[in-house]
């Protein structure tokens, strides 16, 4: 199972609803106006998802509500990979968002868990640039230091941008720690 994480507000349902439709690869966007954009309500405890990447295999995903944060330690044990979510268009909510990066990473069940750190919004003209947040957050010294197998991309829940990736990356890391 994978397990999603991340602050409050930060795109997390939209993700996942944007990957079950299976319709967000390609040159165009996933949402053509205001009106294709799923609802999502904050998620308030778990939500299991059933995802079909790559049309073949079927991956179970865990989103644990971002005002859940203080219980996210209990899903760990159960997760093969972990998907982590920051806002790029909240600047507010970085250094909150550093410190829950940071305390899943040095989790001891997580020692050997891949991660990926979804920086998402990338689609609005106000948001803090991937550059910032890397240096803010000091990514590119995790991923040279960390026992984990980290990657960051950055994407739009909303516009589909980067989700064939995060497909693929959910389909690799997912197989890779069930096979183990």
């Amino acid at each position: 199972m994978c397990l999603l994480i991340g602050p409050s507000g930060v795109g997390k349902t939209l993700l996942l609803k944007t990957l079950q439709t299976g319709n967000y690869s390609g040159s165009k966007s996933f949402t053509d106006s205001l009106e294709d954009v799923p609802s999502t309500i904050p998620t308030t405890g778990t939500n299991l998802v059933n995802i079909t990447v790559h049309k073949k295999q079927e991956v179970t995903v865990r989103e644990v509500g971002g005002s859940m944060g203080p219980i996210w330690p209990n899903y760990y044990k159960n997760a093969n990979a972990i998907m982590y979510m920051l806002d790029l268009s909240n600047r507010c909510q970085v250094s909150a968002a550093c410190i829950q990066l940071l305390t899943m990473l040095i989790h001891p069940c997580n020692a050997a868990t891949p991660i990926l750190v979804l920086l998402n919004k990338k689609d609005l003209s106000s948001v803090t640039t991937s550059t910032e947040i890397k240096w803010l957050l000091h990514l590119e010294e995790l991923k040279e230091q960390a026992t984990h197998k980290i990657t960051i991309l950055e994407v739009s829940a909303k516009t589909g941008l980067g989700l064939d990736q995060v497909a693929r990356w959910i389909h690799d890391n997912h197989r890779k720690s069930v096979q183990s």
